[in-house]
Parts: structure tokens; sequence; C-alpha cells
């Protein structure tokens, strides 16, 4: 999988109007991952109750927004989703583009204002913005955690008891009850 510092230059590079319906998704173990504005589009503006497979009752994503280690004080939020499920994220009338074995880009359709006015990167930057605010940030808690032992291990135990946590395991049919727990298997699985 790619390096978070390079994902998070992707992201960033968003004023060219071609680039603002872009969704980055990246490969890790069973799960297809997004960050930032990706993970905007993949949480928020795709999801229109018109995706692949017609699930119109699909359940909101679960967003994680993390502190950067290097970065004092700046974050960064992430969706993920079993590879499986692409279809059942991913709006219909979009296309795939594969990058490499473990990365894609799918390009969606941007709703169009209310109002009748044109979409601009400004506006577009201020939803994404307002957006990633009003998601919590891991607890100080976690974070000193974290801080305390350095190891990439356990910052990614952290991750996966913030994902147990705040799984909707009784919103959740069964199969997709399996697939989360299949998910964090092999999320365990690649730290030890």
């Amino acid at each position: 999988m790619a390096k978070l510092i390079d994902i998070l230059a992707i992201e960033q590079d968003r004023k060219d109007p071609e680039k603002w319906a872009v969704i980055h998704l990246f490969k890790s173990g069973g799960f297809y991952s997004a960050y930032e504005w990706s993970a905007w589009l993949t949480a928020v503006v795709s999801y229109n109750g018109e995706t692949r497979m017609q699930s119109k009752d699909r359940q909101p994503l679960a967003v994680i927004r993390n502190t950067i280690a290097t970065l004092e004080g700046q974050t960064f939020c992430k969706v993920g989703f079993p590879l499986k499920s692409v279809e059942k994220f991913i709006p219909a009338r979009t296309t795939f583009h594969p990058v490499d074995d473990n990365y894609i880009t799918i390009t969606i359709p941007l709703p169009q204002p209310t109002d009748g006015s044109e979409i601009t990167f400004e506006r577009l930057e201020k939803a994404f913005t307002e957006w990633k605010e009003s998601q919590p940030i891991k607890s100080s808690k976690e974070a000193v955690s974290s801080k305390k032992n350095s190891s990439s291990g356990t910052s990614a135990h952290v991750g996966i008891i913030a994902q147990i946590m705040t799984y909707p395991l009784n919103d959740r049919t069964a199969s997709e009850n399996i697939q989360f727990i299949s998910s964090l298997q092999h999320q365990i699985a690649a730290i030890l």
C-alpha cells in the first residue's frame, strides 16, 4: 500500500476540475480505504441511494479521523470497506480506473447545486472542510497511548479497537457482520 504521506499529497491535489469527483481507493488486506477528499466523496457525496447494487438501505460508512504523528496537530479522515463491497458503496454510472494492483480511481457524478449556480472548487473545498471538521478526532487518551508506544503495531491496535467500538453491530446484517469480522482478522494478521 502507498505511504500515508503520498496518499495525502494525492488528496491535496484537487484544484483542477477533472480531479474534483475522483475517488482514490487504496487496497490494504481485504479492504479498500479512501482518505480525505476521497473519503468525503465516498461517505457523503456518493451516498445518494443510487449505488450499483441498488442498495438504498446502505448503512453510512464509519469515518475515522486521526492525527498525523509526523505533523503536529494535523489530522486526516479515512473510510474503508471490504473489497467485496465496492459495488455497494460506489454509485452507478461510474468508471473504475485501475492504477495498479493496490490502487484504483473512480470518477463519480457530482450533484448539481439546487440554486442553479455552478459547481466551483471553493464550494467543494468548503463542503469538504466543514465535513472533516465535524468528524471527531481520536480521543486524547488514544493519542497518548499511541505516543507512549510509537510502534506501528500499537497504533494499529488502537485503530482496530476504534473500529470495533464504533461498529453498529445491531444495525447490520449477519453477512455484513461476518465481513466486518473477516476484515478485522486481516488487519490483525497484518500487524502480527
